[in-house]
């Protein structure tokens, strides 16, 4: 029998796997940069900083971690939202116009497409992560009051 700490390494690099499978993030996919944008530490980083956002989140409903977190679904949008940001960040800190002899060069300037699919991945992972949080809490405070948010977990 796998052990709690083989299990949640096993489910950390399946939840990298899948994020960069719903980032599209792969060598063959960036054809203008040839390689991976996000590497596998930021991923983590990523997915990390989502069960902490949870964690966080009123109403404090326990602790939750890889193992235990209750939906892929919001688990994959919140890190896809902390990875928008970051890159975001990246470029608009590189962000470079220049101008001379009747040309223009620009660089690094899509730190506002970043902002604009961060906040649309936000909107709707704000309502849902709220909604299943407060569904559970309600079930835990009445002990058995069905919701359809307690059976979106999954088994991955």
């Amino acid at each position: 029998m796998a052990t709690e700490s083989s299990q949640a390494t096993g489910r950390g690099e399946r939840a990298k796997r899948y994020l960069r499978l719903f980032l599209r993030d792969t060598a063959e996919l960036n054809r203008l940069i040839r390689k991976e944008e996000s590497n596998d530490e930021l991923l983590q980083f990523a997915i990390d900083m989502t069960i902490s956002d949870w964690n966080s989140t009123s109403p404090f409903i326990g602790n939750v971690g890889i193992n235990n977190f209750p939906s892929l679904y919001l688990l994959m949008h919140g890190a896809v939202i902390q990875i928008l940001k970051t890159q975001g960040l990246f470029q608009a800190r590189n962000e470079l116009n220049y101008s001379a002899g009747g040309s223009s060069f620009m660089r690094s300037n899509k730190s506002n497409y970043y902002m604009q699919w961060m906040i649309n991945f936000a909107n709707e992972y704000e309502v849902k992560k709220r909604n299943m949080k407060i569904a559970k809490n309600i079930i835990g405070g009445w002990g058995g009051v069905a919701s359809e948010y307690d059976r979106i977990g999954y088994a991955w």
